[in-house]
C-alpha cells in the first residue's frame, strides 16, 4: 500500500508540475507537438508507434500470491480531426509478477511467478478540446484486453483456486496527463483474480501523416 500511495501521490506531483509549465509556455508557438496539437486547416491523420513502460500492483485476490511487477508493451494509435477529441489504439503488454513470499512459504513452494500477455484495444478521450490547450492536458483511457495468463510453480502441486493457465477478457479504465508527447497513466485492471492497478509512462512517436 505504500507503494501505491508513492506512484499516486508522484502522478500528483507531476501534474501539478506540468500544469504550472503550460502557464509558463502560454502564450508561445508549440512547435514539437504533434500528437495533440489541433492544425490550422484541414482534417489531417496519422499513426503513432508508443511504448510504454510502468508497474502494475496487484489487487484483491492477486495480491494474496503475488507481489508488484514492472510491465511494458506497445500501443500503435490512431489519431484524427475526423474522430477529434477520441484517439483509438491497439496494444501489446507484459508483466511477470513474483510469487508473494508468505503464500509460497504457506505451500512450500521454491518457486511462483505469474506472466501475463496482453492484447487489446482502446482510446483516449483529450480534454483539451474543451480547456485549449496545446500544451499539457488531461484525457481519460478505456480499454478492452485479452489476458493470457501463464504460472510457473515449483515443486509442480496443485493449489487450490491458483490456475496453472488461463485466458480471460480484461476491462480497463484509468485517467491520465500528457505534456507534448510524454503521458502518465493512471488505470484499474477488472481482471477479477488479476485485478490490478497499473502506473505508466509513455511517449508518441509518428510514424504516418496522412
Amino acid at each position: 500500500m505504500r507503494k501505491i500511495r508513492f506512484y499516486i501521490i508522484l502522478l500528483v506531483f507531476l501534474s501539478v508540475v506540468t500544469s504550472l509549465t503550460a502557464q509558463v509556455e502560454e502564450g508561445k508557438t508549440d512547435t514539437t507537438s504533434v500528437f495533440y496539437r489541433k492544425p490550422v486547416s484541414g482534417k489531417p491523420s496519422g499513426i503513432f508507434a508508443t511504448p510504454f513502460l510502468g508497474m502494475d500492483f496487484p489487487m484483491k485476490t492477486f495480491a494474496d500470491n503475488s507481489n508488484n511487477a514492472v510491465t511494458y508493451g506497445v500501443r500503435l494509435e490512431f489519431a484524427s480531426l475526423h474522430i477529434y477529441p477520441l484517439v483509438l489504439f491497439g496494444e501489446y503488454q507484459f508483466s511477470k509478477h513474483p510469487g508473494n513470499d508468505i503464500f509460497k512459504s504457506q505451500y512450500y513452494l521454491n518457486t511462483l511467478e505469474t506472466r501475463i500477455s496482453a492484447f487489446g484495444g482502446g482510446f483516449y478521450f483529450l480534454a483539451n478540446k474543451y480547456l485549449k490547450s496545446n500544451f499539457t492536458s488531461p484525457f481519460i483511457v478505456g480499454e478492452v484486453k485479452f489476458y493470457n495468463v501463464t504460472r510457473l510453480v515449483t515443486p509442480d502441486v496443485e493449489i487450490e483456486g491458483l490456475k496453472k493457465s488461463e485466458s480471460k477478457v480484461v476491462l480497463s479504465g484509468g485517467l491520465g496527463f500528457t505534456l507534448y508527447i510524454f503521458d502518465i497513466i493512471t488505470s484499474y485492471n477488472f481482471g477479477g483474480d488479476y485485478s490490478s492497478l497499473s502506473v505508466k509512462t509513455q511517449f508518441h512517436f509518428p510514424l504516418l501523416k496522412f
